[in-house]
C-alpha cells in the first residue's frame, strides 16, 4: 500500500512541474501537440500505476489507447480499458441552465462505435490548465440511449480525476467483474 502512496505522490508531483512548466511558457501548442502531451501524461500516469498502456492509432480514427490490466503477480490480464484521448477546452462546455459540464457528439456513429466496444471506453478530457479527467462512457451511452434506439447529441461528463489511484481502482473493478 505504501508503494501505491510514493507512486501517486511521484505522479503529482510530475503532473505539477508539467503545469508549471506550461504556465511558464508562452507557446501556443497546436492540437496535435496538445494530443501527444496527453498520451504521454496517460502513458506515464498508467505506468505509475504498475499498468500496461499502448497507444493504437496516431491518426485521429477509433480509439486511440488501451489499458491493461495486471494482476496481483504482475502478470498481464487480458482486461483492458478503451481511452479516447480529448485535449483542449473546446471539447466541454458549460450549459447555461446549471453549470454541468457537456462533451458534444459531433457523429451520431461514434455513439454506435463506442457502444459497441468489447471493453470499457473512457473519455478521457485534458483542460488547457492541465487537469485530466477521464468517465466511462460505453455503458452511459447504452443507459441514455436506451440500447441505441434514442439518439445521442451530448455525454453529461462528470469526469473524475485521471491520477493513479483512479487507474487503480479501475483495476480493481475490472479483476473484480466475472
Amino acid at each position: 500500500m505504501e508503494t501505491q502512496s510514493v507512486a501517486d505522490l511521484r505522479a503529482r508531483h510530475s503532473q505539477q512541474l508539467i503545469r508549471n512548466m506550461q504556465q511558464e511558457s508562452a507557446i501556443i501548442l497546436d492540437n496535435e501537440s496538445r494530443e501527444r502531451a496527453l498520451v504521454g501524461e496517460v502513458i506515464s500516469t498508467v505506468a505509475l500505476a504498475g499498468q500496461i498502456c499502448r497507444e493504437l492509432n496516431v491518426s485521429d480514427k477509433g480509439i486511440d489507447m488501451e489499458v491493461e490490466f495486471k494482476d496481483d503477480g504482475h502478470e498481464a490480464t487480458g482486461k483492458k480499458l478503451y481511452l479516447q484521448l480529448k485535449s483542449g477546452d473546446s471539447y466541454l462546455r458549460k450549459r447555461m441552465s446549471d453549470g454541468a459540464a457537456l462533451f458534444q457528439i459531433t457523429k451520431e456513429r461514434y455513439v454506435k462505435y463506442w457502444m459497441n466496444q468489447m471493453f470499457p471506453v473512457l473519455l478521457v478530457i485534458r483542460s488547457s490548465d492541465g487537469e485530466v479527467r477521464w468517465m466511462e462512457i460505453r455503458d452511459w451511452l447504452k443507459k441514455h440511449s436506451e440500447n441505441g434506439t434514442k439518439p445521442i447529441k451530448q455525454i453529461l461528463f462528470h469526469g473524475e480525476r485521471f491520477d493513479v489511484m483512479s487507474v487503480r481502482r479501475w483495476r480493481d473493478r475490472i479483476l473484480t467483474q466475472t
